[in-house]
């Protein structure tokens, strides 16, 4: 039988978790009526009451109408008030990074995107963040005193304790870069992530596990990897590096990778190899399509491939048939790995889902350990390739949410 994860606690020394609980449960799984919630957490009425009348008075909660019963008194309605606080979430990737305010649903206000890599050109990327940041205050100049605080996601591996970027041979130029010496004046606090772990962190709140405990998000865009979900919480292991299944060898006997290893699986099927690939034929095999955007040197993108693909362009079907069966290799890994109730396939890989969605079952139907007994939920991220951002604001969110920003 499931664990009830809603159980309150009546005591009165307990109040910041009994409001965080209320307020995670609207968000979660709202709206809904103070009955419901006095029910869901096996809370007193009375208690409940106190907790609501707290948070309505505080902005953070809002009555929205009444529920659709048939007999007696119409329940109001509750939830969470979403301009109540607001986030700024910046998210860094190999190409550049963007910043955003977000409210607390999460959604993007104002955002300011750069094409200046950190990992690259760290100096000048770090003078254009401070900049850019500068024109997101600007923008919440009536709201500074409601930012609860700065989330980032980064392509790990991360020093989550340090907010650091970690010094790795795939970013040759990159050097150990602690952020909160370029963000702390602003008297913020800061919180980090690997974009895979904010990825799947945000599924937890607004996507497709909000109702799981068991999951793992697997990222495949311009590099591969994983969060982890387990009992409700992501999984980082001892040293917080955990989910970098974009290096575990599916070929042993593979390239080698930048990482040192050989036959990683991100070398078959991160969007960025996909693209390469696409390219190869349009200059050596004189596939038309490709070779237009060679020949009149305009960037060939993953998602021009999945447009191909929507045209029947034959290469490009073939392509991204042959992605879906590698993300198939690693979905039944990671199955194997961690038994999971569901993986959500996310990343720019998603954008591609009606190509690659029979491939991967295909993969997983022939090569799963325990296929004939258990068959996990395949589901798609529906962020597409804001998820990274949006997660580095849901990881302020849920702090906030546990009630350690001493805002409730």
């Amino acid at each position: 039988m499931p664990k009830n994860t809603w159980v309150g606690d009546n005591l009165t020394d307990v109040k910041i978790k009994n409001r965080s609980l209320v307020l995670q449960l609207l968000k979660k799984k709202g709206p809904l009526s103070r009955i419901e919630l006095a029910r869901i957490t096996g809370l007193t009425q009375p208690t409940i009451t106190n907790i609501i009348n707290e948070l309505l008075a505080s902005n953070l909660v809002q009555e929205i109408g009444t529920s659709d019963t048939k007999t007696g008194r119409k329940p109001i309605l509750l939830t969470v008030n979403d301009r109540a606080f607001y986030i700024i979430a910046i998210n860094f990737t190999r190409q550049g990074f963007s910043i955003a305010l977000t409210d607390l649903g999460p959604n993007i206000l104002f955002r300011r995107d750069s094409r200046y890599s950190i990992l690259e050109d760290t100096d000048i990327a770090l003078l254009e963040l401070q900049k850019e940041f500068i024109h997101v205050l600007e923008y919440a100049t009536q709201s500074l005193s409601l930012i609860l605080g700065i989330g980032v996601s980064a392509p790990g591996p991360v020093d989550t304790e340090s907010c650091t970027l970690l010094a790795h041979p795939t970013f040759l130029m990159h050097r150990s870069l602690d952020l909160r010496r370029y963000l702390r004046e602003y008297d913020l606090p800061i919180f980090m992530m690997s974009n895979a772990d904010a990825a799947c962190l945000h599924e937890t709140w607004c996507g497709n596990a909000r109702d799981i405990q068991n999951m793992v998000y697997f990222m495949v865009g311009e590099s591969v990897g994983a969060g982890v979900l387990i009992d409700g919480k992501i999984y980082q292991g001892k040293h917080r590096k955990a989910g970098e299944v974009g290096h575990t060898s599916i070929n042993v006997f593979g390239p080698r990778c930048v990482c040192g290893n050989y036959g990683c699986l991100e070398m078959y099927c991160s969007t960025q190899k996909v693209v390469e690939k696409a390219r190869e034929i349009g200059w050596f095999g004189g596939e038309p399509y490709f070779r237009s955007f060679l020949e009149k040197g305009e960037p060939l993108t993953f998602r021009h491939i999945v447009e191909g693909a929507q045209n029947n362009n034959k290469a490009c079907l073939e392509l991204l048939h042959q992605l879906g069966r590698y993300i198939g290799v690693g979905v039944v890994n990671l199955v194997n790995l961690y038994d999971p109730e569901a993986v959500v396939i996310g990343g720019e890989a998603s954008l591609a889902r009606e190509f690659i969605d029979r491939p991967i079952r295909q993969v997983i139907e022939e090569r799963l350990l325990y296929r004939e007994y258990l068959t996990p939920k395949l589901l798609y991220s529906q962020w597409g390739e804001d998820v990274t951002l949006l997660g580095a604001a849901s990881l302020v969110l849920d702090h906030f949410m546990a009630g350690e920003l001493g805002r409730f």
